[in-house]
């Protein structure tokens, strides 16, 4: 089954957090957040324009931050806090479906890798019977997020990649510079 109109996406039936090392990373959270994505933009102004407008740059965005929550700060964990290294994360999760036009469900994997380095470390809290509520916010510089296999967002800030919907925005800007 491939995603496309004829396809409902109804929930996330379950996913699990991997690191650079292909590791499970078993019960570290309940709940991610993806990353928001904000284009750099630059005003434009001057003659025969009424006023100004902001224009995206094609294939650069702003900071992306990726907060990861962690049920509680533990020795693993603080591998990610080095801002020396860059750390990287595999989220996999299965996608539940239904055919419209046949009314079965089904299955689709997803994926999403962020790469980068700590900004910030959130040790948490503590209270009896209750998760510390720990999280890192990664500053982004690789982002990667598939359906089934097909790439529908590809960004490498270090290496001018910027892929939406299939299209390499920045290949026309690499072969310029």
């Amino acid at each position: 089954m491939k995603m496309n109109n004829m396809v409902i996406p109804e929930v996330v039936n379950n996913f699990n957090v991997y690191d650079g090392d292909g590791d499970i990373m078993i019960g570290i959270t309940d709940e991610m957040s993806f990353a928001e994505l904000s284009n750099m933009v630059s005003t434009i102004t001057g003659a025969g324009i009424a006023g100004s407008y902001d224009v995206p740059v094609i294939g650069h965005y702003t900071s992306i931050t990726q907060e990861i929550p962690f049920r509680i700060l533990y020795a693993p964990i603080l591998k990610y806090a080095n801002p020396m290294k860059q750390v990287s994360i595999n989220v996999r999760g299965a996608i539940q479906v239904t055919d419209k036009s046949t009314g079965v469900s089904d299955l689709m994997g997803m994926r999403y890798v962020v790469k980068g380095r700590n900004k910030t470390l959130s040790p948490g809290s503590l209270k009896p019977g209750n998760a510390m509520g720990s999280k890192l916010n990664i500053e982004a510089t690789y982002i990667l997020y598939e359906i089934d296999g097909e790439k529908l967002i590809e960004i490498d800030k270090l290496n001018s990649v910027c892929v939406i919907g299939g299209q390499d925005l920045m290949e026309k800007v690499r072969k310029l510079c």
